[in-house]
């Protein structure tokens, strides 16, 4: 038995290196919280959603607790942009998970063979995922315990609250609310991916998937050309380091009037690389541009719907305004 290619795409990044450390220009995230249901506006989710308080890492992603066969809990960053859950080693050592094959897993960085494990009784809160097979990576490249990808979260409707720092989870086949969302986008599946193209970047339309697993934004080299091959654009070059171990160059810069639906940011920051992830996704010839969390936190709520294939936001409070020397 093999597995087909593991695709992570941005979401396995988890730390810049070099000078490619990003500048945030919009509003500090908030703080831990402990959530409650009366945190969440009462038409945004129904009675039946389950309410899990989330954690920030140093990354400004979210990590919520999770179980592995009544153990734990456990650190593990949601992750919409990566298509397998993920253990450290330091996990599937403690808890002597079985070893299940090799695999080869593809980050923004590359691809590599990795062990790989089965994980038996994964649950999030009252959800619980079953068995699943993970493959095993190091804690300091991971960040945490490890990443709850989107196998465990294809048959979840899952309404992230910035402003609360919580996550509401609810079973696709209850009616999704929609009300309150001031934007709403259809997306299209690929390798388990939601990629829509209701966004432009410079008044053109570009391919965008949400991936609250990583805090940069990631665009492909079709994207630098389209804005001008970098001429006004890159500010600096560095690297990116996924959770494979492995690096990546890249150019990094602000490209200004990004647009989902109405919502409009005067300037993004992005990093351009040439990634193999993009091409597992049907992106590489595509302007295409993997938005991570630190342009998603301007938003005050975001809820992706896979069995509908729609994304939905709340408008954010202020769009991020380039600051004057802002370098990436």
């Amino acid at each position: 038995m093999t597995l087909r290619p593991l695709c992570g795409a941005l979401a396995l990044v988890v730390a810049l290196c070099a000078s490619a450390v990003t500048a945030q220009p919009s509003d500090p995230a908030p703080g831990v919280a402990n959530a409650t249901v009366g945190a969440l506006e009462p038409n945004a989710v129904s009675a039946a959603a389950e309410i899990v308080a989330i954690a920030q890492d140093r990354a400004d992603r979210m990590t919520v607790p999770v179980g592995i066969d009544g153990r734990g809990p456990f650190s593990f960053l949601i992750d919409t942009g990566s298509e397998r859950t993920v253990v450290s080693r330091d996990i599937a050592a403690r808890l002597m998970l079985e070893f299940a094959q090799v695999a080869r897993l593809v980050s923004i960085a590359g691809s590599k063979m990795v062990e790989t494990v089965y994980v038996p009784g994964l649950t999030l809160g009252r959800q619980n995922y079953g068995e699943v097979v993970a493959p095993i990576l190091e804690s300091h490249h991971i960040g945490a315990d490890g990443i709850l990808g989107l196998d465990g979260l294809q048959d979840q409707r899952i309404l992230f609250d910035f402003t609360s720092n919580a996550i509401s989870i609810e079973d696709v086949t209850r009616r999704a609310p929609i009300s309150g969302f001031e934007i709403v986008v259809t997306a299209r599946r690929k390798s388990g991916q939601l990629i829509f193209t209701d966004a432009t970047l410079g008044g053109r339309r570009i391919s965008v998937v949400i991936d609250t697993g990583a805090q940069a934004n990631i665009g492909n080299l079709a994207l630098l050309r389209r804005l001008g091959n970098g001429k006004r654009l890159t500010q600096d070059q560095g690297s990116l380091i996924s959770v494979t171990g492995q690096s990546i160059d890249v150019d990094a810069g602000f490209a200004s009037d990004f647009r989902i639906g109405r919502a409009q940011f005067d300037y993004v920051p992005i990093l351009f690389t040439d990634s193999e992830a993009f091409t597992q996704l049907g992106l590489d010839d595509t302007p295409a541009l993997l938005l991570g969390m630190g342009t998603l936190r301007a938003f005050s709520r975001m809820m992706i719907d896979f069995k509908q294939r729609r994304v939905l936001f709340d408008m954010p409070g202020k769009a991020a305004r380039k600051p004057a020397g802002a370098r990436i």
